[in-house]
């Protein structure tokens, strides 16, 4: 119990970190701190991950952090001040700066958004921003912005891939379903305001259930990945082919101004079968059906036009002899002059 007083007695006497210094202290510390916090402030600028850079309001900077030159591919040497803003933006990104971003930082003092800046090379790079527009004295009119920015090239690229893999097949990277209904409703709505016709073809590989028992998955797989690729240089830029599920396929081509232009598609996916694949040694003649579909005279909407297609796809194999079938092209646009003629 006799030692409680000492303790006491000892705390009494350190100083307390909250307590009021002495006059000759606080005018020490009136007169340093101001530097001192400045020397922080700019280390701190120069060892930020992210681009730090202030501007006045006429678009001319007044400072670039080491992370920003770095970024930028500007020396650290070089002089930036008096530099345009606008020489380091992306085409379209600093219009977007210069009518929402500036204007939003001086109305409500901060904006924060995606923009893309542009290295000394050309490149773009995409970094997510915030701008502040702040005064530097109460009593003086002038206002700079400070800006960071933070490139987020490799989350886009995440981005992007997660996309990808959301609406392509793995095996082909073609267009899986998902993505092929929102090309064929698109292709629709064009079709119904300019009124020009789209084409649904659907096919079906004949008798690949063989090729997988012949030759093994792997080599199954080769060989879709080979057909893939050799349709999808025959057609054209526009138009869509989706894997819709095992060996089967899906075009749509769209913008069509008459009908006869299908044929010409139909043809390309003839071609496409005529050259043998190659698997391992081995080389493989594949055949096909293939079902077409024209709107609006099959159908006004993806349902219908699928559908469509995939019964004339088997009625063209019914017929042929062979298991093969490209439907028939005459009566084909026989049902598109009828409906026209409608």
């Amino acid at each position: 119990m006799g030692t409680i007083p000492a303790v006491v007695e000892l705390e009494s006497s350190c100083p307390s970190p909250f307590a009021q210094p002495e006059q000759d202290e606080r005018e020490l510390l009136s007169t340093a701190c101001p530097k001192v916090l400045q020397g922080c402030l700019l280390t701190l600028l120069e060892a930020s991950p992210g681009l730090v850079a202030v501007s006045n309001t006429k678009g001319r900077l007044l400072y670039m952090n080491s992370m920003g030159r770095s970024m930028l591919g500007i020396g650290q040497e070089s002089n930036i001040v008096g530099r345009k803003v606008s020489e380091l933006y992306a085409p379209g990104s600093y219009e977007q700066l210069r009518d929402e971003a500036i204007p939003t930082s001086l109305r409500a003092g901060v904006w924060q958004g995606e923009t893309a800046l542009i290295d000394r090379e050309g490149t773009e790079i995409p970094v997510s921003q915030l701008l502040m527009a702040n005064r530097i004295r109460q009593d003086v009119d002038v206002t700079v912005l400070a800006t960071i920015a933070w490139d987020i090239r490799e989350q886009k690229q995440i981005q992007h891939e997660l996309r990808h893999q959301a609406t392509h097949d793995d095996l082909t990277d073609l267009p899986n379903r998902n993505l092929l209904m929102d090309r064929l409703a698109q292709a629709l709505r064009s079709a119904e305001r300019y009124r020009h016709f789209v084409a649904v073809l659907f096919m079906d590989l004949d008798n690949f259930k063989n090729v997988n028992d012949n030759y093994g998955h792997e080599r199954a797989n080769l060989l879709l990945r080979q057909f893939s690729d050799r349709l999808r240089s025959r057609v054209r830029a526009e138009d869509t082919i989706a894997r819709y599920g095992g060996d089967e396929f899906v075009i749509v081509v769209p913008e069509l101004r008459v009908p006869d232009d299908v044929i010409r598609v139909r043809q390309e996916v003839r071609n496409v079968l005529d050259e043998p694949f190659l698997v391992g040694d081995e080389r493989v003649q594949l055949g096909a059906s293939v079902g077409t579909a024209m709107y609006p005279c099959d159908g006004t909407n993806a349902e219908a036009l699928l559908q469509a297609a995939d019964s004339t796809m088997y009625e063209g194999k019914r017929r042929s002899k062979s298991g093969a079938g490209f439907g028939d092209a005459a009566m084909l646009l026989r049902r598109v002059a009828a409906f026209s003629e409608v």
